[in-house]
């Protein structure tokens, strides 16, 4: 949702500061121009005021010196309740404090649906202690989510969106809502407008024989393959906690809108802005893992965050969305959404699936050796008439001749050497000795 600072918030809580607590000598619209520095802890990359010295003295003062600037700034931010009028889901009305929780992301608190919690933010309410996840039960508008949106324009005070209205965010509701890991999507929603919300699926599995392989090899982690802060291993926190790395690294400190993080307790300070304004406002680029050409992708070596090994999830779930709108008549309350309202800046958002079904890709090992041996012999088989069995004919006839060759070089080598006694024989030996007499007589 949008997120900005409400006037009426500070007129309430800070307002009352100069009259009752008698902490200040400043006048109110002075004390809500200083409160409306605490913005900047938002938004680094803006322009950064000078002085936050007479801030500082306001909060120290008010609070003792002992103050947590997270709820602080959560103090600060619309109640869901008032930028919720009216919620459906799966076709029945529905208490928006019910199924709405206020959570962290990198946007600052926000009002979200079907969404883990983060252990450092539990629900102010006991009956939203444990965090629930709706399912869909079908497809088609009236199945999923609507929510009728009070833009509260006269409360603007310090927007971050240069256009009022609200900032949508869909993301896995395990996954921290950070737009640098690729898993957000976001769209604005303006006053007076119907938005529909068109969400598709869209899974990655990957088989367990790919768990053998080296993560440099197989490019993903499974979410149980490695011991995290969290439940279990998503690309989404891994790279959180190494942005979260790179700003302690460098400010000692930790943005209020970041996750809890052992190690990392210090919450950014007003006397922190600079130090953000340096590291967090000014623009990055993330190398999520080990690779040996990234040099050739970035223009500035010095802007870059190497994360070395946030790796993809092996399983995981993206959502992307077509949207379409239409507009609002101010003053209309025919509609289910707009009954017994005045509509005057209302929005209504509807979040749904249209499609039936899920597509899933499966990740696995392409190709064995057994595979690749029997592609190599159908392609000479296709191509030139050889096969495996022509193979094996030839090494066996081959094999015979040298065989036969080897023997018969062994038997040469074996024989006893023997005197000839065979000697010619001539046609008259086989005539008696008389006969050959008479011949030559004659």
């Amino acid at each position: 949702m949008k997120i900005r600072v409400t006037k009426i918030e500070l007129l309430i809580s800070i307002g009352h500061y100069r009259y009752e607590a008698k902490i200040s000598n400043l006048t109110v619209k002075e004390i809500m121009n200083e409160i409306s520095k605490l913005g900047e802890l938002y938004e680094s990359s803006f322009d950064m005021s000078d002085n936050y010295d007479q801030i500082i003295q306001l909060i120290s003062r008010f609070y003792n010196n002992s103050f947590d600037i997270a709820k602080i700034m959560k103090r600060l931010t619309p109640e869901c309740s008032r930028i919720l009028s009216r919620c459906f889901f799966r076709d029945q009305q529905r208490n928006c404090s019910d199924i709405f929780a206020v959570g962290k992301t990198e946007n600052g608190f926000c009002c979200i649906f079907n969404y883990i919690l983060e252990m450092d933010d539990p629900p102010e309410s006991p009956r939203q202690r444990e965090s629930r996840i709706y399912f869909v039960g079908a497809i088609g508008v009236y199945n999923g989510l609507s929510v009728t949106l009070d833009p509260l324009l006269d409360d603007y005070f310090y927007p971050i969106l240069a256009t009022p209205g609200w900032k949508v965010m869909v993301f896995d509701p395990y996954d921290y809502p950070d737009t640098s890991s690729g898993s957000v999507s976001e769209i604005l929603v303006a006053p007076l407008t119907e938005k529909y919300f068109r969400l598709e699926a869209l899974g990655l599995h990957s088989s367990d024989n790919i768990r053998p392989y080296p993560m440099e090899q197989r490019g993903c982690i499974f979410p149980d393959e490695r011991v995290t802060d969290y439940a279990t291993y998503t690309n989404s926190y891994c790279i959180v906690d190494c942005k979260l790395m790179h700003i302690w690294n460098n400010c000692k400190c930790r943005p209020f809108f970041y996750p809890y993080r052992e190690g990392f307790k210090k919450t950014c300070n007003v006397e922190d802005i600079d130090c953000l304004m340096k590291y967090y406002g000014k623009s990055y680029d993330i190398i999520p893992y080990k690779t040996t050409n990234w040099s050739i992708f970035v223009e500035d070596t010095n802007a870059i965050i190497n994360c070395k090994d946030c790796y993809p999830d092996c399983d995981d779930m993206r959502y992307y969305f077509e949207t379409s709108y239409s507009r609002v008549q101010s003053g209309v309350t025919n509609k289910m959404m707009f009954s017994n309202m005045t509509v005057t800046n209302h929005s209504v958002l509807h979040v749904y699936f249209q499609k039936v079904g899920t597509v899933f890709l499966k990740q696995d090992i392409y190709a064995y050796w057994y595979e690749q041996l029997s592609n190599v012999g159908g392609l000479y088989g296709f191509f030139v008439g050889f096969s495996i069995i022509s193979l094996i004919e030839i090494i066996y006839f081959v094999g015979n001749c040298m065989i036969e060759i080897c023997m018969t070089r062994v038997k040469k080598q074996d024989e006893i050497p023997r005197t000839n006694i065979i000697q010619p024989i001539y046609w008259n030996e086989f005539f008696s000795y008389s006969t050959i007499n008479a011949n030559r007589e004659k």
